[in-house]
């Protein structure tokens, strides 16, 4: 990769194992990651290198990541993976698709590379260069954890959605990224700019390969203008064994309306940072999440919803099943400027536990500057209902089929805010087979 310091030393020899609890070792390592040269890529590269060499990979003893411990992350190594051959089966679809193997593109089962406004980011890099520039990094927060500086700094690939004024993307489009090969990592960058009054749906789809062992580090950056309209869809369903490190970070114009919906059904350690900023009046913001936990998982949700200037919206509804030993970790922030009067923000944190071994820890938190402001926040953590269960079981339901059912409502609550018909019915059946085991055909 040109411009970092890292390759200034590097030879072509082949990449070796590093110790993920080692900064330099991630270095060395990632020095073999080769990258389409630009100037200002090189640059960016560069500064994010410098950034992760000061900051290292995150700790409990950072606030942000004071309860999730990536000890089990760093005990393993990891390299760059080279294979492009797809291994796991994906699921069935019209819809186009683009395919990422280990972070590499697989053009034999990538459908939309004709598509208009798709493209993959070494593509754009050649062809819309200025348009990635003009973009790349922009909606990412000024305080960086080490994870999105590795990102930036080695992003080996991921698409980009560019949809030009008074235009829509016709079809869903979906973008899968499959990890596969053990203990290997990946870094994804994506970029989706809508211009004025647009409109588009994207799916990115994490999927992970049997009992694999591997490190996902995506980074999506969404951009809506005047009058854009955004549904941006983000579903887990990684390897048991697996690490997620994902950010999806947002920036907003006036009157745009952006929806994101975060769905985690398995995975080791997970942690998802969803940031929007509202720059533009009576732009709205609809953040949806989901969890399914179970057996050791870890699932961290850390949001932020930016309120910049006046008369601006925002809805954020997540909520959070837990079995096992699972934990969860959710901390939504919302911050009214001084400027943002007539703001309206509700957040809602609902935690179902299953298990009296099951944790979770919730944080919400209101920074309001304002005066005239409409701004709530709530947060639930408890067990099924006693009452519920006992109407349903009075009613010839046995004990395990009415748990099943309560904790599939609740879960439904979510799912039915998904606006993709296919998506929807392909969840839906998901999580009745999690859940309601032999009462799938009721739904």
């Amino acid at each position: 990769m040109v411009g970092l310091k890292a390759c200034r030393k590097i030879s072509q020899r082949p990449a070796k194992m590093i110790a993920a609890d080692q900064t330099q070792s991630w270095i060395d390592q990632h020095s073999a990651v080769v990258s389409i040269e630009a100037d200002w890529l090189n640059t960016a590269r560069e500064k994010a290198l410098s950034h992760f060499e000061e900051v290292g990979l995150p700790g409990i003893r950072d606030e942000q990541w004071r309860y999730t411990n990536l000890r089990a992350l760093k005990s393993h190594n990891y390299s760059v993976a080279e294979s492009r051959e797809l291994l796991v089966e994906l699921p069935t679809s019209d819809n186009p698709r683009l395919v990422f193997v280990d972070g590499i593109l697989n053009t034999e089962h990538s459908t939309a590379l004709n598509v208009d406004g798709v493209s993959t980011l070494s593509s754009a890099l050649k062809t819309h260069n200025s348009l990635v520039e003009a973009h790349f990094g922009q909606a990412l927060p000024k305080e960086q954890h080490g994870f999105t500086a590795l990102n930036t700094a080695y992003a080996q690939d991921g698409f980009v959605v560019q949809i030009g004024n008074n235009a829509n993307l016709v079809d869903v489009l979906e973008v899968f990224f499959v990890s596969q090969s053990p203990e290997t990592v990946s870094h994804t960058r994506n970029l989706i700019i809508c211009a004025a009054n647009t409109k588009c749906t994207v799916v990115e789809r994490h999927i992970g390969n049997a009992d694999a062992i591997y490190l996902s580090n995506s980074v999506t950056e969404i951009f809506a203008n005047d009058n854009a309209h955004v549904d941006h869809y983000k579903i887990q369903q990684e390897s048991d064994e697996a690490f997620h490190i994902g950010g999806v970070f947002i920036n907003q114009q006036s009157s745009s309306n952006v929806k994101s919906h975060s769905i985690a059904l398995s995975g080791l350690v997970t942690r998802n940072d969803v940031n929007t900023n509202l720059l533009g009046e009576g732009a709205h913001m609809e953040m949806n999440g989901l969890v399914l936990g179970s057996g050791r998982q870890h699932i961290d949700n850390h949001t932020e919803v930016n309120h910049v200037v006046p008369n601006c919206t925002s809805d954020e509804y997540y909520k959070t099943i837990l079995d096992d030993k699972s934990r969860s970790v959710f901390r939504g922030r919302i911050i009214v400027a001084e400027d943002a009067q007539l703001t309206n923000a509700d957040q809602q944190n609902n935690n179902l536990l299953l298990s009296r071994h099951a944790e979770s820890d919730s944080k919400p938190q209101l920074e309001i500057y304002a005066d005239d402001v409409k701004c709530s926040h709530g947060c639930t953590v408890g067990q099924l209902d006693a009452s519920s269960l006992f109407y349903l079981k009075s009613r010839g339901i046995d004990a395990e089929s009415a748990r099943g059912l309560l904790t599939f409502a609740f879960a439904n609550e979510v799912i039915d805010r998904i606006q993709v018909d296919s998506v929807k019915s392909e969840l839906t059946k998901i999580i009745a087979g999690e859940l309601l085991s032999g009462l799938e055909d009721l739904v």
